[in-house]
């Protein structure tokens, strides 16, 4: 059975100027068996539509004749079951829905109607090809995101599908006249129909860039109403890591005022700030403030620095931010929205666990381009102030021989500083420069 070359070619050619973004899937190969002579009312609908020996004619009896005289046509084929190919390629619309195209061939014999059999008419080829978009919708929109591995989903789609029949031997009439005469390879009928596609999968995600698939699907042929079964089974890739779940952050709390009300008396300095009540133009400055002649605080200018760290574990082979560090990362948001200059550094690393040094290197890269895009996509942070780098499993801080100090390895350690100039009412204990 061969995959159609041309799908290929759309496969490798849609993904090269998606493959830059989060979200991107392919299914390079999609193996599954088609069912259609399971469906008897299938079976005669098919024999109706897919006629064949358009050219030759048979009597009543079902034995062919030279074209002087008869004038009825062979009966038609249905398609066997067999063997599905097809591949795929999707975009996640969310982190648990995705819209995929997907091109398939399914090449199988054809079963002969008793007419056609009857005329010597018995071998045919039947290939059937697909092309549909369907809509991967994830359970989890329903029930909420989790950290489970296997990823149930339904399948909603439509398509085209287009059926060609071609005989596998040469069929006729009687010897010695060539009237009629059909040659083996030739195309004996066609129908192009389109078709809506049903069904239950899952995904199971051996990592973050790897996911097996299972899938059972019926196919409704709407031009000429019979259904079709599908069961498939394929791998899918993710270039550019999944989407992540949107983490809500809580509004901040309203501030409350709780400044005394002063009650000004005449010749008094109810507030101690050297200044009457009756020329004081701000009351109830509080005593270690230093004032003006009007008894109003004097501002100055200082510099507020910002140094933050912020510690991200992981689990073996992943590069998946676990939830319980969700609310870190926003506190690390919060702060740098309030220090607009500041910046992160980002680190990753990796245990001394994986199959090659280059493996982890990518590893502990994908760890660190994570978080970083938790704090741009989540929490708006600019990406220009975000800098990642991926040490592998060269900086160590525990012993990678005790499966305690590998998990404390896999890790992501970010420094974020910067600073901000705030106006603030001048204190008596405060050195200004």
């Amino acid at each position: 059975m061969k995959l159609n070359k041309i799908a290929l070619a759309l496969v490798a050619v849609a993904a090269a100027p998606l493959a830059a973004n989060a979200g991107v899937t392919i299914s390079p190969l999609l193996l599954g068996y088609h069912m259609t002579e399971e469906f008897g009312d299938t079976s005669d609908k098919q024999r109706d539509i897919l006629k064949t020996g358009k050219d030759l004619y048979i009597d009543a009896n079902g034995n062919s004749i030279d074209g002087r005289g008869g004038n009825v046509p062979n009966g038609g084929v249905a398609k066997e079951s067999g063997l599905y190919t097809g591949a795929a390629i999707g975009i996640e619309l969310t982190p648990s829905t995705q819209f995929q195209v997907e091109y398939g061939v399914s090449n199988t014999n054809g079963e002969a109607s008793e007419r056609s059999a009857d005329a010597g008419v018995n071998r045919f080829d039947v290939e059937q090809t697909m092309l549909s978009g369907n809509f991967l919708i994830g359970t989890e929109e329903f029930t909420g995101y989790t950290d489970s591995a296997l990823k149930p989903y339904v399948l909603v789609g439509a398509g085209q599908s287009k059926i060609k029949v071609e005989n596998q031997e040469t069929y006729g009439p009687a010897e010695g006249s060539s009237v009629g005469t059909v040659n083996a390879g030739t195309e004996v009928s066609e129908s192009k129909d389109t078709i809506g596609n049903l069904g239950l999968g899952a995904m199971y995600r051996i990592n973050d860039a790897l996911s097996l698939r299972g899938e059972a699907r019926a196919i409704h042929n709407f031009d000429n109403n019979w259904w079709e079964g599908m069961a498939l089974a394929g791998l899918e890739v993710v270039l550019g890591g999944h989407l992540a779940p949107t983490v809500a952050v809580p509004p901040a709390e309203p501030l409350v005022d709780n400044t005394p009300v002063v009650i000004v008396e005449s010749d008094l300095d109810s507030d101690g700030d050297g200044v009457p009540d009756s020329i004081d133009a701000c009351p109830g400055t509080p005593m270690n403030v230093v004032v003006d002649e009007r008894g109003c605080p004097v501002p100055v200018d200082i510099t507020d620095e910002l140094k933050m760290e912020l510690r991200v574990f992981f689990d073996n082979d992943k590069s998946a931010i676990k939830n319980q560090y969700k609310p870190e990362i926003a506190k690390v948001a919060e702060k740098m929205r309030e220090y607009p200059n500041s910046t992160a550094r980002v680190e990753g690393h990796a245990s001394k666990t994986g199959p090659s040094a280059r493996y982890n290197q990518r590893l502990s890269e994908a760890r660190a381009v994570a978080v970083k895009s938790m704090l741009t996509n989540e929490f708006g942070i600019a990406p220009n102030r975000l800098s990642t780098v991926g040490y592998g499993y060269n900086n160590p801080i525990a012993d990678n021989n005790t499966e305690e100090g590998r998990a404390m390895n896999r890790r992501v350690y970010a420094i974020i500083t910067g600073d901000k100039t705030m106006t603030v009412e001048q204190t008596k204990d405060m050195v200004v420069q």
